[in-house]
């Protein structure tokens, strides 16, 4: 009996026919309709005369369309009788579910008898029979002969097929080509293993009738294909490989999987074994392509679930390059609301390559591709999105809203077709958004969107993206710096913030802005909290005309910290001047801001210290900011000497040291000391 493992447990009916008075039923478990009746009784005689019946008998199968049965019988002769020619016929009914869960029918051939001499007794009770699911193997020397059968019977799917019988072992090798076939085209398959006379009717053609090899009685079969005659296709290798190890071909699952909803009964074996093969992913792509193409002579509505696999394996290839494939598997994917089981991602992906086009499309609620689409829009990497829309702009709108992601990347920007201007003016972003925004912009050379991304994102933004730059880049980014500039409110919070502070951002501020133009109308001056919280650079020429736009904002009347904007200028703009080093651009904003002298016009560091201590006794500035002005001790010098030399001065002087005393550095008490012995 069967493995427990690997059995199926059916119930069949059975008859008994055979001769009493003419050749009728004469036993059985099962009442027929009538047409199914006379079907059984037609089938059940003699399949022809002038030829002896094997001894053993032979095989008729055939369908019981309205019992929704398989027969399965076999036939003997029956000397005994008085009549010549009359034959005894067992019969197995199963019914169509049944027949579809079998992987062999060899029990069920072990269970036929022959009645003993007149009659038959035990045939009018079902049987109840363990069943191996273990499909029959085909041993290789057989294998030439399948071959030949299914060739033609595949191979000419319209044609009556007949092969040339050569004994009892035919019977199994029918049977193993019968259970290789999948449940729809298995229970419409009829066949017998030994004909004299054609057995078909017009409404009922045999598929497969094997004759003895004389030319007599092939030519009783008028029409008929002789399978020896067929030539063979390259497919036919795969269905022998299946006939000989069905357990490793995989081909009988394929075909039970895919065959479920092909009403073409034999055309459809050759496109789905071609299809089998195509979808091996050794195989060539274009095989694919063919498979599907003969896939769809089908028809209409065919194969579905063979064109579902199809689908699948064109989904799970991307590198295939036919659009035609593409076409084909989103047919099918898009009739499907689970998309053929595809997982939605992979159908997203393929729709972002093949079609992206249809992001665009307003997409029905229950429209497949509508999940297929969000999964894709929320998996896919921001560079491919960008790639959808340089290529099909017309997504953009639907990409952004589901990804403003891809408006971090400089090459979104970068899109020739995307209206820049028409975009940014709808865009609402949360702030920290918007700095990488702006920096993918920046990134992107859009200087001409500057001051607009400015009016949208505020100057929050622009100043953190200008910030990650070097001072290459951010000179090269000019048209920015000039564009958040002029927003001077802004630019006091920032600085104040400790947000606006990074030292190449403001060497290039103090050349698109007045010295005077930020606010200071409480605490410290933002200038002074935002050079102070970086560290001097090495670009010397930078270095000198930022400590002269200070030097220039200390002198003018908007701060309210202008003696540490002279600590932060005073002593690098003396010793550039010193030094002849101090530019053009640095001069124009110290010249007007030092007074002139009839004597010394030519001393510009004279000049200079004239100003300062002029600025600090004229504005009463904190007395302890002048005696830290700068940490030069002799230029410190020159500035208390100077002072000493009014009244006034040496007041202020005396002030100074009072501060420098109370402080807790060692070297204020040192130039307290040195107050003393000026002003003594």
């Amino acid at each position: 009996m069967a493995d427990a493992l690997n059995a199926v447990r059916i119930t069949v009916d059975q008859t008994l026919h055979g001769y009493s008075e003419g050749h009728r039923l004469i036993e059985g478990s099962v009442k027929l309709p009538q047409p199914d009746a006379r079907t059984m009784l037609v089938l059940s005689d003699a399949s022809g005369s002038g030829r002896r019946i094997p001894p053993d008998g032979y095989l008729t199968g055939y369908p019981l369309a309205e019992a929704g049965k398989y027969v399965l019988a076999r036939t003997w002769a029956a000397p005994e009788m008085s009549r010549p020619g009359c034959v005894w016929t067992h019969s197995l009914l199963i019914d169509f579910p049944d027949l579809a869960r079998l992987g062999s029918a060899d029990e069920l051939l072990e269970i036929f008898h022959r009645p003993s001499g007149i009659g038959g007794r035990g045939f009018g009770s079902r049987l109840k029979i363990e069943l191996t699911r273990m499909p029959t193997t085909i041993p290789p020397h057989d294998l030439a002969r399948a071959g030949e059968w299914a060739g033609a019977l595949y191979g000419k799917p319209k044609g009556r097929i007949i092969g040339e019988r050569e004994g009892q072992r035919d019977d199994k090798l029918v049977v193993a080509l019968w259970m290789q076939q999948w449940p729809r085209l298995r229970r419409a398959f009829r066949f017998c293993s030994f004909s004299t006379d054609d057995r078909s009717t017009s409404n009922e053609v045999f598929d497969l009738q094997l004759v003895e090899g004389s030319r007599s009685s092939r030519s009783n079969v008028p029409g008929a294909i002789l399978a020896s005659s067929v030539a063979r296709g390259d497919w036919i290798q795969t269905l022998l490989d299946d006939l000989e190890m069905p357990s490793g071909s995989g081909l009988r699952r394929f075909l039970r999987d895919v065959g479920s909803d092909v009403a073409n009964g034999r055309a459809a074996m050759v496109p789905l074994i071609q299809l089998f093969e195509a979808l091996d992913p050794r195989a060539d792509p274009r095989r694919l392509a063919d498979a599907v193409s003969d896939l769809e002579l089908l028809g209409p509505g065919q194969g579905r679930m063979g064109r579902a696999a199809a689908a699948r394996a064109i989904f799970s290839k991307p590198y295939i390059a036919d659009r035609r494939l593409f076409d084909f598997a989103l047919e099918q994917v898009r009739s499907d609301e689970d998309l053929l089981g595809v997982d939605a991602s992979v159908v997203g992906r393929v729709l972002l390559r093949w079609c992206p086009d249809v992001l665009a499309e307003e997409l029905d609620q229950a429209d497949p591709l509508r999940r297929a689409v969000s999964v894709a829009l929320a998996e896919a990497t921001a560079d491919e999105l960008t790639a959808v829309v340089a290529n099909v702009s017309v997504t953009a709108a639907v990409i952004i809203t589901a990804r403003p992601d891809i408006l971090e990347l400089p090459s979104f920007w970068q899109i020739g077709t995307i209206n820049v201007p028409r975009l940014i003016s709808f865009l609402t972003v949360e702030p920290e958004r918007a700095s990488r925004i702006v920096r993918a912009m920046v990134h992107a050379g859009r200087d001409d969107c500057a001051w607009q991304a400015v009016e949208r994102f505020g100057t929050g933004p622009v100043v953190t993206a200008l910030s990650g730059l070097d001072a290459n880049g951010i000179r090269s980014r000019a048209e920015w710096v000039r564009a958040f500039a002029r927003r001077t409110d802004d630019v006091a919070s920032l600085m104040a913030s400790g947000v606006l502070s990074h030292r190449p951002l403001l060497f290039l501020l103090t050349e698109s802005i007045d010295p005077d133009a930020v606010p200071n109308s409480v605490g410290t001056d933002p200038w002074v909290t935002a050079v102070e919280r970086t560290r001097t650079s090495d670009d010397v020429a930078s270095e000198d005309l930022l400590a002269a736009f200070l030097f220039n904002r200390a002198r003018g009347w908007r701060s309210r910290s202008a003696g540490r904007l002279f600590f932060l200028s005073v002593q690098r703009i003396h010793e550039a001047m010193a030094a002849a080093r101090l530019s053009d651009a640095a001069w124009r904003l110290v010249g007007p801001k030092i007074p002139s002298s009839m004597w010394r016009e030519w001393d510009r560091c004279d000049r200079l210290r004239h100003a300062v201590v002029d600025n600090f006794l004229d504005r009463d500035l904190p007395p302890i900011e002048f005696g830290t002005v700068v940490d030069d001790g002799k230029l410190w010098w020159e500035f208390v000497k100077l002072a000493a030399e009014s009244s006034r001065g040496r007041r202020y002087l005396d002030e100074v040291r009072k501060a420098l005393r109370n402080g807790g550095e060692p070297w204020w008490a040192e130039r307290a000391k040195l107050i003393d012995r000026k002003v003594r």
